[in-house]
């Protein structure tokens, strides 16, 4: 890694702050918001991942490390989506220990019905930056995941 001043130093442990407080501002909204359905951010993020990271369902084990979460811990979100029948926890016919994750017609229905409120509501959180800004913010946050891939995969 290439040497850095002190100013930058000083920038990226400022940043490094930062993150956490975005992520915690982030949840409390989402949680607040998504708590008239009964739901959390966490079991959104299981659903959105479900849906958005894989051609077919997911095993129980690919959704934890997607999520950087332990098995235990997507199981237990994933079957009280289950129980809400927001997703079906199905065991994989080739190898019956391989629990997959599929969303499920009320899930589609709920998320269809409530499209428009959540589109608003996420756009409303990039009010203060322009295009240029979203574009830029989301190339330079694609890459610093990029990055933080290489050492997760290093951790686990």
């Amino acid at each position: 890694m290439a040497s850095m001043s002190d100013e930058t130093k000083a920038k990226a442990f400022d940043l490094f702050g930062k993150i956490f407080l975005l992520n915690n501002r982030l949840q409390y909204i989402m949680d607040k918001e998504l708590q008239k359905d009964q739901l959390t951010t966490k079991q959104f993020l299981v659903i959105a991942t479900i849906e958005k990271l894989f051609d077919r369902p997911p095993s129980l084990k690919e959704v934890a490390y997607a999520l950087s979460t332990s098995h235990q811990n997507a199981k237990q979100i994933a079957s009280q989506l289950e129980r809400k029948g927001f997703i079906a926890m199905e065991k994989d016919p080739d190898d019956r220990r391989v629990t997959r994750l599929k969303v499920t017609e009320k899930n589609r229905r709920y998320w269809d019905s409530r499209a428009d409120e959540h589109e608003r509501i996420l756009l409303s959180l990039f009010d203060s930056l322009g295009e240029e800004e979203i574009h830029g913010l989301n190339s330079l946050v694609t890459k610093f995941l990029t990055s933080l891939e290489l050492i997760y995969g290093a951790y686990r």
